[in-house]
C-alpha cells in the first residue's frame, strides 16, 4: 500500500505552514509496542513431573549423570562460552561450572534476543533451581523441565525454552561428509539456503524501510492536523463572539442578506473543522494498523538473522574444508553457481596472493581524526580507502573512502556476531575479511551515496595528487 494523503490532509498541512504566527514544531516519533507484559510477580514454576521416561533414564538423586550430558561443559571460561554461542539462534544453551567455584552451583547460558543471558543455578539441601524454593532434584531434571516449559515461569523477560544444546560431542563435526564430491554437494545446498534466506530478508528490509517512512509521514500529518484543528477552533470561538453583535445589528437594520452570510460562514467553518477531525481519526486508525504491520515485519527480520548467520558460518566452514583439501576454485565455483569467467565472490582464499588488501598495514591507520583521514585521501582516485578507529562509536571503526572525488565516511560496527556496516551483515570475523569482501562488492547496498568498492588501500603506493 502506497502512502498518500487526501486532498483535505494536504490542505490542512499547507494551511498550517502558511498560517501567520503558527509554526509546526518538529518532533521525534517512536512506534512503541503494545504493553502486554504483566507487572505482577510471576508464579513459581510448578514442581516438575517425575514420570517422564526420558527423565528417569538419565537422572538419579544426586545428578551424577550430568557429566554425560552433551550440554554440560564443566569448568570453561565465560569467553569460551561466548565463542561457542556466537551466531547461534535463540533457544541455544549450555551449562558450565559457576565462576564462584562453589560446589553444586552452575551457570546456564541462554541465547535470547541475539544476546547471551547468564542464569545462576543454585544448589541447597540436595535441590536445584534458579530461585527459592529450589524444586528440582538435579540439574538434568531442571534442564529437561525447561526444555518443555518456557523460562518465563522464572523470569517474564526470558520467554524462551531450552531448545538447542551446544553439544561438547559434536563441536568438530560440522563437515560430516568424508569425500570432496559429497562435501561440495552439501556446500551447494547450504549456499542455496543462504541465498534464499538473504533474498527473503532483503524483501522484508525494503518493506520495513518503506513502511517506516510512511509512518513518519503520517505522524507528521497527524501533528499538522492537531495544530490546524486548534487554529480553526480558535476562529470558531472568535466568530461566535462577534457574530452575535453583528447579527443583532443587522436585525435592527432589517439586513437579512448579511445575517444569512454570517450564519453560512459559521456553518462552513464548523463543517470544515468536523471534516478535519474525521480525517485525523481515519489517519490515526491507519497509523495504528500500519504500526502493527511494521512491528510484524521487524519480528520476521529478527527471526531470520540467526538463520542467516548460522547458514553463512556453516557454508564458510565447508569452503574452508574444500580449500584445505586442495579443491580447484573452478569446481567450487560450480557448486556455488558462479560462472567461471567472473571473479569468485565467495572464496575465502583469494587467488591473488599479492593483493595488498591482505596486509592491514596498507589500510589501517589507527586513531586519527576525520580531518586527517580526509587529508590522506585528498586527490586520490575513487575507491581509495583507509580504516581508522571511530571517533563517535568507541570500540568500532570508521571507513573513509573516495567517492566521485569526495571523501565519505561510514562506521564499521564491531558486534558479538562480527564486523559489518549494518545488521544483519555484521558477519565478518575480522576487518581483513570485511575489506576483502567489499573489494569487489559495492557499499551502495548500505548507503545510496556510496556506490564504490574498497579498491585501493591508501598506503599501497603514493598515488599522484
Amino acid at each position: 500500500m502506497v502512502c498518500r494523503l487526501s486532498q483535505l490532509e494536504i490542505e490542512a498541512i499547507t494551511h498550517l505552514f502558511s498560517w501567520k504566527d503558527t509554526s509546526l514544531k518538529s518532533a521525534k516519533y517512536t512506534v512503541r509496542p503494545l504493553n502486554t507484559s504483566p507487572t505482577n510477580v510471576p508464579p513459581l514454576p510448578p514442581k516438575p513431573s517425575k514420570t517422564k521416561a526420558m527423565a528417569s533414564s538419565v537422572i538419579n538423586g544426586d545428578g551424577s549423570k550430568m557429566a554425560d550430558a552433551e550440554w554440560y561443559w564443566g569448568d570453561i571460561s565465560r569467553e569460551e562460552v561466548n565463542e561457542k554461542m556466537r551466531d547461534m539462534p535463540d533457544g541455544t544453551f549450555l551449562v558450565r561450572d559457576a565462576s564462584s567455584k562453589v560446589q553444586g552451583e552452575y551457570t546456564l547460558t541462554l541465547r535470547k534476543g541475539g544476546n547471551n543471558k547468564l542464569i545462576k543455578i543454585f544448589h541447597r539441601g540436595g535441590r536445584y533451581g534458579f530461585s527459592e524454593p529450589l524444586t528440582f532434584s538435579s540439574v538434568v531434571e531442571l534442564i529437561l523441565h525447561y526444555h518443555q516449559e518456557s523460562l518465563a515461569q522464572y523470569n517474564p523477560k526470558l520467554d524462551s525454552r531450552l531448545l538447542y544444546p551446544i553439544s561438547k560431542y559434536q563441536q568438530d563435526q560440522v563437515v560430516k561428509e568424508d569425500n570432496v564430491e559429497a562435501v561440495g554437494e552439501q556446500l551447494k545446498v547450504y549456499h542455496e539456503q543462504y541465498q534464499e534466506k538473504s533474498r527473503e530478508y532483503d524483501v522484508l528490509y525494503e518493506e520495513y524501510t518503506r513502511t517506516s517512512q510512511e509512518l513518519q509521514m503520517k505522524h507528521t500529518a497527524i501533528e499538522a492536523f492537531t495544530e490546524t484543528i486548534n487554529i480553526f477552533e480558535e476562529q470558531c470561538e472568535t466568530q461566535e463572539r462577534y457574530s452575535k453583535e453583528y447579527i443583532d445589528k443587522f436585525h435592527r437594520e432589517g439586513n437579512s442578506q448579511e445575517i444569512e452570510r454570517i450564519q453560512s460562514n459559521s456553518d462552513k467553518l464548523k463543517s470544515r473543522v468536523t471534516e478535519i477531525h474525521d480525517s485525523k481519526r481515519k489517519l490515526e486508525q491507519d497509523l495504528k494498523e500500519q504500526a502493527t504491520d511494521n512491528r510484524e515485519i521487524d519480528k520476521k527480520m529478527n527471526s531470520l538473522k540467526p538463520d542467516l548467520m548460522q547458514l553463512r558460518k556453516i557454508r564458510d566452514q565447508y569452503l574452508v574444508w574444500l580449500n584445505q583439501k586442495g579443491t580447484r576454485q573452478k569446481k567450487i565455483n560450480e557448486w556455488l553457481g558462479i560462472k567461471n569467467d567472473v571473479e569468485d565472490l565467495y572464496s575465502l582464499v583469494d587467488e591473488m596472493d599479492d593483493l595488498p588488501h591482505h596486509d592491514e598495514r596498507t589500510w589501517y591507520v589507527g586513531d586519527i581524526k576525520r580531518g586527517q583521514a580526509e587529508e590522506l585521501l585528498r586527490g586520490r582516485g575513487d575507491g581509495t580507502f583507509l580504516i581508522r578507529d571511530s571517533q563517535s562509536q568507541k570500540g568500532s571503526y570508521a571507513c573513509s573512502v573516495v567517492v566521485d572525488g569526495d571523501v565519505k565516511h561510514c562506521v564499521i560496527f564491531k558486534t558479538s556476531t562480527g564486523y559489518g556496516f549494518a545488521e544483519p551483515y555484521n558477519l565478518y570475523s575480522s576487518l581483513r575479511e570485511l575489506i576483502l569482501h567489499y573489494r569487489h562488492t559495492s557499499l551502495v547496498q548500505h548507503n545510496d551515496s556510496l556506490n564504490v568498492t574498497l579498491a585501493i588501500p591508501v598506503l599501497t603506493q603514493q598515488q599522484p595528487r
